[in-house]
């Protein structure tokens, strides 16, 4: 009788604790409106002269995105082909563009700006006091209407930073900011929206400042992120465009270097490469031309993109790619005689912010190319170290995040060819950031291959396979909260659907997973006319018999978080979006799931019951 009494007593009091849990959300870590800070890609970052005190974007210096950096680019190629001719004329014009594209945002050996005038706008007000500022762009104003119904653009921020510098000091920075956001707003905690280069900063934050982190963050998103590094800016800091075999010999022991690989490549794979980088964007490359005859709607991006795609079949039938390609492969070979040597070297290896993104396995020839026999200063070394330091340890601190309900959710684009200047030129990719890193871990074929085996998931006995093959994210750091966009350009997130998928992951009480939406499992593809999105990987009702019953939350085990989200569906505080949710939930075998399937779950979860009624 005794021991009957005592069970009565703890199937009440969990009872009482899951209604007092669903019925006082406001004590829970994931608020649906907690003020959200948006980090920008370093693409996006303007640096100006005398940034804060002229309220003058007339006074821009530099800008990845800015006419003045297509014209030095444009420059730099052309200096190239010019090279070949002849050499001093070619050569002291890509010296130019060069020292035209980075001599403003130069830093010194210490890892310091030369010109400490020169920085981006500091944004202390929410988005909406911030309208006549280029910070409200189609991205943010898409974003500000996605979320318009769990926050105003009152609550919405935007935190600019310099992407030279130590990233340690970017991280503190942040905390600062999450802090003033949070007395402005009144609330206890934010949600974190990174994208690219923005995750770094995010990353470098939680790191240094975890506690503070734990305290602060609702949600933390990762969109197309380089907390992993990029593979790309490991090759040009790694100079793995072209190497000699000497060199490959006395850095790294061996004669197969990347830099050798690409030297190898015809002008038929890099041709291809090339094509395939300028054709996947059509409705961007003739958007002037069709703008002026047709404008902007999808009709005339549906016909720039057949003409393109004409055009392509064409040129490829002539042969013409395998002669482009010879020749862009020659351009990129003179690189070291007529590019780093006219200072880009320079440039390069005195930014601690792009050391922060360089992988592991390209740091070492990155050290030894761009510093040689030279001595690092040690004020620099630190700095690069701090990025090595935060890079080495994400898993780590995204873990202690999560494990202190921190929402964590990470978003990365694939089957696009990467800007092909590397030895990766058929790297599955953004056109920028690496699949295999923008998932953090994710496991890739060639964009014109396809993986041959598939590995089982540690939460659980099924797999996550793209379903051309292309991608497994199995392997990934979250398996079950990676999402993976199909023809997803490198941090574009400014169609209406598009943002409402980010709105989705942001504003959500409890960790997303991939089972949950049927609009958005685990591959998503988007539009090539107007970037709308739609399911790409679809699941069978067969697929459940790999979970558990009763893990509606999909972190593979049953707890009173699964119990908690039970409930909120039985009494309409959330709604079933996922067949995997209704199948699951129902461990009372009975139909819908109802606070019965609740009590049973929290039951099941303290070790009251073994079995739930559907498994018996």
């Amino acid at each position: 009788m005794k021991h009957s009494v005592t069970k009565k007593a703890i199937a009440l009091m969990t009872a009482v604790l899951l209604f007092a849990s669903v019925w006082v959300p406001v004590f829970a870590v994931g608020g649906t409106s907690a003020p959200v800070i948006i980090i920008p890609d370093m693409m996006e970052i303007r640096y100006f002269q005398n940034p804060n005190t002229l309220g003058d974007t007339g006074r821009e210096v530099f800008s990845m995105k800015s006419d003045r950096m297509t014209s030095a680019l444009t420059s730099v190629l052309s200096g190239l082909s010019v090279s070949s001719e002849n050499v001093s004329k070619g050569s002291a014009q890509v010296a130019g563009a060069i020292d035209e594209i980075f001599a403003n945002i130069q830093l010194d050996e210490n890892g310091e700006p030369v010109n400490s005038k020169v920085g981006v706008i500091n944004f202390n007000r929410p988005v909406a006091h911030n309208v006549t500022e280029y910070i409200f762009d189609e991205e943010v104003m898409a974003f500000v209407d996605a979320a318009a119904a769990n926050v105003t653009s009152e609550e919405i921020f935007y935190f600019n930073y310099d992407w030279r510098i130590d990233p340690k000091t970017n991280g503190i920075l942040l905390r600062d900011f999450i802090d003033y956001v949070k007395r402005d707003t009144g609330s206890a905690r934010v949600s974190l929206v990174a994208r690219g280069y923005g995750g770094v900063v995010a990353n470098a934050y939680a790191y240094y400042e975890t506690d503070h982190a734990k305290q602060s963050l609702a949600s933390f998103i990762l969109l197309d992120s380089l907390v992993t590094g990029s593979s790309l800016i490991g090759s040009v800091m790694s100079y793995r465009v072209v190497r000699t075999v000497t060199d490959s010999v006395e850095d790294l022991g061996s004669l197969l270097e990347i830099g050798d690989v690409y030297k190898s490549l015809q002008g038929e794979d890099i041709g291809a490469a090339l094509a395939r980088y300028l054709g996947q964007d059509p409705a961007g490359i003739l958007s002037g031309v069709f703008g002026n005859i047709l404008g902007t709607s999808n009709y005339s991006k549906l016909i720039a993109m057949i003409v393109l795609s004409g055009a392509a079949s064409i040129i490829q039938g002539e042969g013409l790619f395998a002669k482009f390609g010879s020749g862009y492969r020659e351009i990129l070979l003179q690189a070291d005689q007529y590019v780093y040597s006219k200072g880009l070297r320079n440039y390069l290896r005195n930014m601690p912010g792009l050391w922060a993104v360089v992988p592991q396995e390209y740091y070492q020839a990155a050290i030894s190319f761009l510093f040689g026999t030279e001595e690092i200063s040690p004020a620099l070394l630190e700095k690069i170290e701090h990025g090595r330091e935060i890079m080495d340890h994400t898993e780590i601190t995204l873990n202690t995040l999560m494990s202190n309900g921190v929402n964590l959710d990470v978003v990365a684009g694939y089957n696009m060819q990467i800007l092909p200047i590397t030895a990766q030129i058929n790297e599955q990719s953004d056109g920028f950031q690496a699949t295999r890193y923008a998932g953090i871990g994710a496991r890739t074929g060639d964009i014109d291959k396809n993986l041959r085996t598939e590995q089982r998931c540690a939460n659980g006995n099924h797999n996550h396979m793209e379903p051309k093959r292309a991608v497994d994210a199995a392997t990934c750091f979250l398996p079950e909260s990676t999402w993976f966009l199909r023809g997803h350009r490198h941090c574009e997130y400014s169609e209406p659907t598009t943002a409402a998928f980010v709105a989705w992951l942001v504003f959500s009480e409890e960790q997303r997973t991939v089972w949950q939406h049927e609009m958005y499992p685990q591959y998503i593809d988007v539009s090539l006319v107007d970037g709308t999105l739609s399911p790409y990987s679809h699941y069978s009702e067969g697929d459940t018999q790999n979970f558990r019953y009763g893990d509606i939350d999909f972190d593979g085990e049953v707890t009173a978080g699964d119990a908690r989200l039970a409930l909120r569906y039985a009494v309409g505080l959330d709604k079933i979006t996922s067949r995997y949710v209704d199948i699951l939930g129902n461990v009372d075998g009975k139909g819908a799931i109802t606070a019965a399937d609740a009590r049973l779950i929290l039951r099941y979860a303290v070790g009251l019951e073994r079995r739930f009624p559907v498994e018996q």
